[in-house]
């Protein structure tokens, strides 16, 4: 009986052995593919806030250009934007 045990824990072993590295292949395997899916989604979200944040910057240069040629067309953009946009 003893000389079957040996053989039969080595085999046991082996196969958990090779189950657990089929089952962390496949974990690595979801989790590359998120990753993947996350780095899309931040580079989308770059790119979203590269637009917004060029358009803020055009909003700011217009203001500065009305503020100094024309000061009451400047007062009246500000008003709108602070007290009938809310």
């Amino acid at each position: 009986m003893k000389q079957y045990i040996k053989p039969f824990l080595t085999t046991f072993s082996i196969a958990l052995f090779l189950y657990t590295m089929y089952t962390q292949n496949e974990k690595i395997t979801e989790l590359k593919t998120v990753a993947v899916k996350q780095d899309k989604l931040v580079d989308s979200l770059r790119d979203e806030l590269f637009q917004s944040q060029t358009a803020n910057g055009r909003y700011e240069l217009t203001l500065d250009y009305l503020k100094d040629n024309n000061l009451k067309c400047y007062e009246q953009v500000k008003n709108f934007y602070e007290k009938e946009t809310e």
